[in-house]
């Protein structure tokens, strides 16, 4: 599990750091660790590419913080996959910034003679992505495929869900020491893929979830795999770091195409045309791999999982996952609009259609003050007793699921009027707060 120099692994990657160009032009230099370590001041400073910083940090011998690492993953069977490991992936030695070592809870795969692909996306997921994320992510399971992601939240642990429930062997890569749970409601997920798969990161036990660490973190998603597919992602999603890696160690690059008109799909449409494959189904994605990975891939798996593979909320719900999606600024307006039209057929049905402009002119300058759930009388005669915000807040929530109060911005709804509007209706009964700082109608 830990080989002759694993202290003195433990001890380089600390000095080193994560991602360091350094080190791997160091071992490169020396033939293992403890040559590194046994280095004089004036031996290493004699070295060429070696900054003052990192001359500093070598220069300290004391094997101490090693010792107490070494003994955490020894107390807690986590194991230790060094660079010098037989098991350390062939595919990470190619990166100019390797990991020094690899902590693992878990079955370390045989990455070096797998099909593996990485799958990544928003964590602002919409019902299309979410279905997508979830259906390809099992046949690609059931076709002996290793999924590897951040586990994130969105697209991530939707993809690791569905690996889980096809039986197959997922991999999440952590921004953070392997004793850390982030994020925080992925606990049972990551139990969930550790037992059947693997959770791995470069970061020593307590290393918080850092935000510098997760663009670092991306760069093992794609160096672990021979190709990454995208669901879903603006402009500014994380996701495109994990592509942008991805083309840079020469791995295939993979994106689910969306609506042109919606912002989830901007990042992906974008590496499509920018070159990437379009990926409309998990065949698109293991007939690119036939020519070499022909003799491991489950194709009888893949066409029996076809009908079993469909988006099912209970497996997320199985492992602790929402299941809550995002809707654009569209979505809410064409919703908000919808009930409004119902709702003013309803008054105009109940007034024997004897509306006039008069009663719709103040309709509109009241807003509404009956909910668009169809709910009872009593609940009407609750809302008409709300201010005109706190109603037009609970118009807009969804109907079939939790909200956070910053979805509102699109709104025009601030975060603190939300919040203060929620705050009302739940007073009220008229909404029940969640986990997490979310709302659903009652």
């Amino acid at each position: 599990m830990y080989d002759e120099n694993c202290l003195y692994w433990i001890w380089l990657a600390d000095r080193c750091g994560a991602a360091s160009k350094d080190f791997a032009r160091l071992i490169a230099r020396f033939e293992n660790p403890f040559e590194i370590y046994r280095l004089e001041p004036e031996e290493i400073g004699a070295i060429d590419f070696v900054g003052q910083r990192l001359r500093d940090a070598l220069s300290r011998k004391s094997l101490e913080r090693a010792y107490s690492i070494l003994k955490y993953c020894r107390d807690n069977k986590v194991d230790i996959i060094t660079y010098g490991d037989e098991r350390y992936p062939s595919r990470l030695k190619m990166l100019e910034n390797p990991p020094a070592l690899l902590y693992c809870i878990g079955k370390f795969p045989d990455f070096n003679n797998r099909l593996c692909i990485g799958i990544v996306g928003t964590r602002k997921i919409s019902a299309y992505g979410m279905e997508a994320a979830y259906k390809i992510s099992y046949e690609l399971a059931s076709a002996n495929v290793c999924v590897v992601s951040g586990m994130a939240l969105g697209i991530d642990a939707v993809a690791a869900c569905g690996v889980l429930e096809a039986g197959g062997d997922t991999v999440a890569v952590l921004g953070s020491g392997i004793d850390i749970v982030y994020p925080k409601p992925h606990a049972k997920l990551q139990r969930a893929i550790a037992g059947s798969g693997a959770v791995i990161t470069e970061y020593p036990p307590s290393e918080p979830p850092r935000g510098k660490n997760f663009p670092l973190r991306n760069r093992l998603i794609s160096g672990l795999c021979q190709g990454v597919l995208v669901i879903e992602g603006d402009h500014s999603s994380g996701a495109l770091i994990t592509a942008e890696w991805a083309v840079a160690q020469g791995r295939d690059l993979f994106a689910l195409p969306g609506k042109i008109n919606e912002c989830n799909s901007e990042g992906t449409n974008s590496l499509i045309q920018s070159g990437a494959n379009m990926a409309l189904r998990s065949e698109d994605i293991i007939l690119h791999y036939d020519f070499l990975y022909h003799d491991t891939i489950n194709y009888r798996g893949l066409k029996r999982s076809k009908s079993s593979s469909d988006f099912k909320v209970g497996a997320l719900k199985k492992y602790g996952v929402s299941s809550d999606v995002y809707y654009s600024v569209a979505e809410i307006k064409a919703r908000a609009e919808a009930a409004e039209r119902a709702q003013r057929a309803a008054s105009q049905k109940k007034s024997g259609g004897t509306a006039n402009m008069t009663d719709n002119v103040k309709y509109e300058r009241e807003e509404e003050t009956v909910p668009r759930n169809g709910g009872s009388d009593n609940s009407d005669a609750l809302l008409a007793t709300l201010d005109t915000a706190t109603r037009r807040v609970f118009n807009l929530m969804p109907l079939d699921r939790a909200v956070s109060p910053d979805e509102f911005a699109s709104a025009g709804v601030g975060i603190a009027e939300a919040v203060t509007a929620l705050t009302m209706l739940e007073i009220n009964g008229l909404v029940s707060s969640l986990p997490g700082g979310t709302y659903i109608r009652k």
